[in-house]
């Protein structure tokens, strides 16, 4: 199982402000640094790990694979709110030695090939929230056709209806760009913007989906005994992981305008 280490305590949404270095020795190569918030840091058998090779910004990254049993290697987990399935915490790198050969493609070429994954990935994330908020809604239907008050059903009346169509009608739209993203993906175009918008899109509207299906279910919905706690939490996760709304924002301004609108 790998994980990808990319953030820092220092430099998240500013990838490119990344401080870990790799320093060439003989026959490969010394890292030093601490990466902060990756997933799978608690369980992770090896972990590309993007560090400084050159100066400064995106131009000077490059990728390793560092098997994560390698000495001076030392991670811990981070206590959260949700996504506790994931392991999420630090990964610290004290003069670790990695061969040669396990530098990921060209020196200071690693950020590119980064970024290339996260547009894959964002589509991803979006698809993982978009599904656990059609569960909820779906559980929510059923729910509602069932449940009585004052001698009907809960479908029967419109304030509730409606408020799950709107959710419904969303996320089949967030549901179509991500698919959009992936479809550009499979034919090697470009596809940063549409993903960023539904890296946007999915998690953000999953959130508003998921926490109407728990209030619909009244405290049934806010216990435990169901899921919707859970998926929750896990999604509000997923709003951050991969890159903020305001970064997704940023990022379709700057290719609508031709200009880096985050300065």
């Amino acid at each position: 199982m790998p994980a990808i280490a990319l953030t820092e305590p220092d430099a998240g949404s500013d990838a490119a402000a990344i401080s870990t270095k790799a320093s060439e020795t003989d026959g490969g190569w010394l890292i030093s640094g601490e990466k902060s918030s990756i997933t799978f840091a608690g369980f992770a058998d090896a972990a590309i790990v993007l560090v400084r090779t050159g100066g400064p910004g995106a131009a000077g990254i490059s990728a390793f694979w560092v098997p994560l049993d390698t000495d001076g290697v030392t991670r811990s987990v981070y206590a959260g709110v949700g996504g506790e399935i994931i392991a999420r915490g630090s990964i610290v790198f004290d003069d670790v030695f990695v061969p040669a050969d396990h530098l990921l493609g060209e020196v200071d070429a690693g950020f590119a090939q980064a970024m290339t994954a996260f547009d894959f990935n964002r589509a991803v994330i979006a698809l993982s929230c978009i599904g656990a908020a059609f569960e909820s809604l779906d559980e929510t239907v059923d729910y509602a056709n069932t449940r009585h008050t004052f001698g009907k059903p809960l479908s029967s009346r419109q304030a509730i209806t409606q408020q799950v169509a709107e959710h419904y009608a969303k996320l089949h739209a967030a549901r179509s760009v991500a698919y959009d993203t992936l479809t550009l993906a499979d034919q090697s175009a470009k596809h940063t913007t549409e993903a960023a918008m539904s890296k946007w899109m999915g998690p953000a509207w999953s959130v508003d989906a998921i926490h109407t299906a728990l209030r619909l279910h009244g405290w049934s919905g806010y216990g435990s005994d169901l899921h919707f706690d859970q998926r929750l939490r896990d999604v509000i996760g997923l709003e951050i992981g991969d890159g903020t709304a305001e970064i997704m924002k940023a990022i379709i301004a700057r290719d609508l305008f031709g200009v880096p609108t985050h300065r």
